[in-house]
């Protein structure tokens, strides 16, 4: 019945608008199409009376009733023309066609929904005789869904409904499994057996009523179940009071309740509070740890998707959420024994019944306990990148990561528990890749002491058949970890999971001082050959443990290496970028164009995983200090070099910038810091180019700032001492290597060794004399200093002259034009 006339119809006074509330939409529309008269014809399906049906003939028959108040009076008066169809008490007997053929019958929805019901009637009974018990489980949940269609539009409990319950249930016990040969019919008769029981449990006084008196219950009348009404009716009732039904103590109710927060679950207007508060209420009274484990099976993902709309969860909601899981791994281990809850375990459609054990006794839940403990870690993330890193909220919120971490590490020792040898290793992949991603990034002191804080929050006797702790957490653990998380996720199938476990290894031995083995680890993966198909994240991470190997190599004082290694990352124009070190916001506007691709909090890393950018550019200037200043000097003093790659952040074009300046003034940035200290290389003053390095207060973030300056003030020595024998060889013909010792603070072997390099490498004609006490040059076609600039100049002016001729030939054929 269309609302648009409630005001213009006879209500009867067994009808309501809460009742009217409950009517579907397209039920709806197919009831306002029938007349009052059809409705009140087919009420012999429901237990009504007819005097309630009867029509009050006052003499009224002339006045417009219905949807027909809107109809001329001719035709609401036509003596058989059609139009008195649509009239109160209409005399249908003189229609002209009222016989006629063509004339559509329109049935109410009550007559649909009973002829639907009859149809799945005989399919069952057809499907019986052929022993097809898959079509009659079919046809049985779908004979469950038309009994609550009827149910949620108060037509009550139709006989054909339970015509069928019986008639299944007879079919039941009337075929032994044994029979059955077929694997799939057979899980299909088991799957039957069990949910007629249940369904024929709520209506088991409308069954013996049907069994004993089979001929009343002929006519598809309606009939009243005094059992409590059906969960699938409760589940379509607006007026359902959810917060009464929790603080119900009995089994029923608790289903009952947590049903309908189940069938409420994703759609529109649903009330994400009342379903927190209600499961909350549940747990209070779960008397079970079946019902305690599906209580937080259901109330975490509500807490998850309450917040889905906001760019993270709510601190105290994240905190909620964290505490559940704590909760919910703290009883699934109280009741290892006898429940597990697996990705892998089969659907159960009925809560209500408990799980069948299977060959170990073990009843299986479907659920998967880590995507909680992996979601809990990404709203953890998300929260990081919405707050401000320099900020104390930021070093606050940074406390909670050793919590997340003591649960990822429970759940892989729930998996290793509940898993069967063959499906351990693929079960655990994602948990090792979650517990490799808080590891990596960190020095071994602090993951011993995250690994120490893990350990002590389980319970005691935890052990770990996979990642094992005997003893202490000490430094040949931390390693020991590192290589077997490496080694699990190595052997899985998805190639972007092996090369991600493997540059997390090679990142975190370069970071603690393991060069060589993380340069040889990174040469024998290969992954530089194909990293430029990877997806954005796996490319940041190639990146970051690019920078992270040449870092490692500076600190070694491997300056050839570290330049080698950061020369092509570090020179480029986007490093921000592609080491996802750039803010949330921007990669939301630079992402905005390609939804297609990875997610922003992919993209980016929080703070405290960020490697300093002043860090990079300074160790790259200081190698390239190091590498080219020497070579300038022998470039241009005629010795033939190989070319060094030129980049844009090298030192020689600052030094080119810096020498056509009209003015210098004193260093400030960490840049002039390094430019100043190759000029005064170029000097030969070494002492005051380590000065000027002494004074960049980045090097503070190297852990070991002391050992590394003193390596690089010695290798500045051995440079400057390069450069200034290319630089004035040739006004000298013989240097005192003695006097070279004391200007440059080398002793006599260092300088004899540098020497002897020198000459044996770039072919200089010199030698030492016979008791190593002077470099001796022999006089060859090197060009002295004034000679250098004439031929730069004679250079300069003939390219001049060029450019004047050509402009002079181009002036005059126009003219000629």
């Amino acid at each position: 019945m269309s609302r648009f006339f409630a005001n213009s119809y006879d209500y009867e006074s067994g009808s309501s608008s809460s009742e009217e509330d409950l009517l579907s939409t397209s039920e709806e529309e197919l009831m306002s199409s029938s007349s009052s008269e059809e409705e009140q014809a087919n009420d012999s399906f429901f237990d009504e009376s007819e005097s309630e049906s009867d029509v009050d003939s006052d003499g009224s028959g002339d006045r417009p009733y219905g949807p027909d108040w809107f109809k001329k009076p001719e035709f609401r008066k036509g003596g058989s023309t059609g139009a008195n169809k649509f009239l109160k008490n209409a005399d249908y007997s003189n229609s002209e066609d009222s016989d006629d053929e063509g004339r559509k019958v329109v049935k109410s929805a009550k007559d649909k929904l009973l002829d639907e019901m009859r149809g799945v009637y005989d399919k069952i009974e057809d499907a019986e005789m052929t022993q097809d018990w898959i079509t009659i489980l079919a046809e049985l949940d779908n004979m469950t869904r038309l009994s609550t269609r009827a149910q949620q539009q108060n037509y009550g409990v139709p006989n054909i409904f339970v015509k069928v319950l019986a008639q299944v249930e007879d079919a039941v016990a009337a075929t032994s499994l044994q029979d059955i040969n077929n694997k799939a019919v057979a899980r299909a008769y088991n799957t039957t057996k069990q949910r007629v029981r249940k369904v024929a449990r709520d209506y088991e006084q409308a069954l013996s009523s049907f069994r004993e008196n089979p001929e009343a219950h002929a006519d598809d009348e309606a009939v009243q179940d005094n059992n409590s009404v059906s969960t699938f009716a409760l589940a379509g009732k607006k007026t359902a009071d959810l917060s009464s039904m929790a603080t119900a103590s009995s089994e029923s109710d608790f289903f009952t309740a947590l049903r309908i927060v189940i069938d409420s679950r994703g759609k529109k207007g649903t009330d994400f509070q009342a379903q927190i508060k209600t499961l909350e209420e549940l747990l209070d009274i779960a008397k079970s740890p079946y019902e305690t484990i599906l209580a937080y099976l259901n109330l975490i993902p509500i807490r998850f998707d309450s917040s889905a709309t906001l760019s993270y969860q709510p601190i105290d909601q994240w905190k909620a959420s964290q505490q559940d899981i704590a909760k919910l791994f703290d009883t699934l281990e109280d009741s290892i024994d006898a429940y597990h809850v697996s990705e892998l375990a089969p659907h159960n459609d009925f809560i209500e019944e408990e799980p069948q054990p299977n060959e170990q006794g073990i009843k299986q839940v479907l659920g998967s306990v880590y995507s909680f403990v992996e979601r809990l870690d990404e709203e953890f993330n998300k929260s990081l990148l919405n707050t401000d890193p320099h900020s104390s909220d930021f070093l606050d919120r940074l406390k909670d990561e050793q919590g997340v971490y003591n649960l990822i590490l429970r759940s892989q020792l729930y998996l290793e528990a509940t898993s069967s040898d063959s499906e351990l290793e693929r079960r655990l992949a994602r948990v090792l890749t979650r517990r490799f991603d808080h590891i990596y990034f960190k020095s071994v002191k602090l993951v011993e002491v995250s690994e120490s804080k893990a350990w002590k929050s389980l319970r005691e006797g935890a052990k770990s058949k996979v990642t094992p702790l005997d003893g202490e957490v000490d430094e040949s653990y931390t390693f020991g970890l590192i290589d077997t998380l490496h080694k699990m996720l190595s052997t899985q199938k998805d190639g972007a999971q092996r090369r991600r476990a493997g540059l997390y290894q090679i990142y975190f031995y370069a970071l603690n001082n393991q060069f060589e083995k993380a340069k040889h680890m990174l040469l024998s993966s290969h992954i530089q050959s194909s990293i430029n198909n990877a997806d954005a994240p796996l490319q940041i991470l190639f990146n970051r443990t690019v920078v992270q190997l040449g870092l490692a190599a500076f600190k070694l004082c491997l300056i050839d290496d570290c330049h080698q290694i950061l020369n092509e990352v570090s020179t480029s124009t986007h490093l921000r970028d592609i080491l996802g070190q750039q803010s949330l916001q921007r990669v939301a506007a630079n992402n905005a164009t390609n939804p297609g691709g990875a997610s922003n909090e992919q993209l980016c890393l929080p703070f405290h995983q960020h490697i300093n950018l002043d860090l990079i550019d300074v160790v790259f200037m200081t190698c390239s200090l190091l590498i080219e200043v020497p070579h300038m000097a022998a470039f241009f003093s005629g010795i033939k070099v190989k070319r060094i790659p030129y980049s844009q952040k090298s030192i020689r074009r600052a030094l080119e910038h810096y020498d056509k300046s009209s003015f210098q003034g004193p260093p400030e940035t960490l840049r002039d810091h390094v430019l100043y200290a190759a000029k005064s290389m170029q000097r030969g003053d070494w002492d005051k180019s380590v000065e000027y390095l002494k004074k960049v207060p980045t090097w503070s973030l190297l852990p070991n700032t002391a050992e590394v300056l003193t390596n690089l003030a010695h290798r500045v020595q051995v440079e400057a001492l390069r450069t200034y024998i290319f630089t004035y060889k040739r006004f000298y013909s013989k240097l005192s290597l003695l006097k070279l010792s004391q200007l440059f603070g080398l002793s006599q072997e260092t300088v004899v060794e540098v020497v002897s390099a020198i000459i044996s490498q770039y072919d200089i004609k010199g030698r030492l004399d016979e008791e190593s006490k002077f470099l001796v040059f022999e006089k060859g076609y090197e060009i002295t200093k004034l000679e250098e600039v004439a031929v730069k100049l004679a250079k300069e002016t003939k390219y001049v002259s060029e450019r004047l001729n050509e402009k002079k030939y181009v002036g005059s054929s126009r003219k000629q034009e």
